[in-house]
């Protein structure tokens, strides 16, 4: 009897054993991140939900030509370009910096874009903020140029990103754009906007990209509405973006509120984005 009674409690002793282990093993894993949603920090005019890698200096040069409507008298706007350049620092996988200067307006820009959440296998999107404070140094014969204040402008955009499968990627993008200055009373100080972007893989290194953006409140009549379709190549070290778009500025307050060509006549610019990645 007294044997029977050890084997009892022994056999207690490996069942709570075996239990704690199977409690153990059944954790829940940790979650899987998900990556490259887009292959740059672009997709083709508007910030994508990319972040330059840690601890890498990103220099992007943003080459925009002037209008193709006067066709091969001027190579397709060739004779007429824009250029951007701008550099950006990661600092860590949630947090990077960035300055430019655009050759239109003269107009110089910092910026930050900080990652909030990562889609992985338990969230289904990523979000991020990006915040940038342009300055334009252009002279202009008015009250404009009296005041440093009037110069700036600043701009706002939260991304919702989402990368559905490996071959398709969508994000929306909230955006606002404060003016210090505008030129008449009817013109808005806050202008709000939803933008629309999306990636098309079709190969390891080649996707179809595009993006627009939607104005929300009142603008003048003047007003065209922006678009920009383009082309990602990946080639080793850097990433290149060849687009056909109705803007011809480069960075925010010119490319979602100052677009001017149309399909029709041909008032449209070709343009490219290269990028060049430097580990620091």
């Amino acid at each position: 009897m007294r044997y029977f009674f050890l084997i009892f409690v022994f056999s207690l002793s490996i069942q709570a054993q075996d239990d704690l282990l199977s409690m153990i093993e059944s954790e829940p894993e940790k979650p899987q991140y998900v990556i490259a949603t887009f292959k740059a920090t672009r997709i083709v005019n508007s910030q994508s939900i990319e972040l330059v890698r840690p601890q890498t200096l990103e220099f992007m040069i943003q080459h925009r030509f002037g209008s193709m409507e006067n066709g091969f008298y001027d190579i397709l706007g060739m004779d007429e370009a824009s250029i951007r350049f701008d550099l950006h620092y990661g600092i860590n996988e949630r947090i990077s910096f960035g300055v430019g200067r655009s050759s239109l307006g003269k107009t110089y820009d910092i910026f930050s874009k900080i990652k909030l959440v990562r889609q992985s296998s338990n969230f289904p999107i990523s979000i991020a903020t990006y915040f940038k404070t342009e300055i334009e140094t252009k002279e202009r014969l008015s009250e404009f140029s009296a005041k440093i204040e009037n110069r700036l402008t600043y701009d706002s955009q939260l991304l919702f990103a989402s990368k559905i499968n490996r071959s398709i990627s969508l994000q929306l993008m909230p955006t606002w754009i404060h003016h210090n200055w505008v030129s008449s009373l009817d013109q808005n100080h806050d202008l709000f906007s939803f933008g629309l972007g999306g990636r098309i893989k079709l190969t390891r290194r080649v996707s179809l990209n595009a993006d627009t953006f939607i104005p929300i409140n009142k603008r003048g009549k003047s007003f065209v509405r922006s678009w920009g379709i383009g082309c990602d190549i990946e080639t080793g070290g850097h990433v290149f973006q060849l687009m056909l778009t109705n803007v011809q500025g480069a960075f925010e307050s010119i490319y979602i509120e100052n677009a001017s060509g149309e399909i029709q006549g041909m008032d449209l610019f070709l343009g490219f984005n290269i990028t060049r990645a430097f580990s620091i």
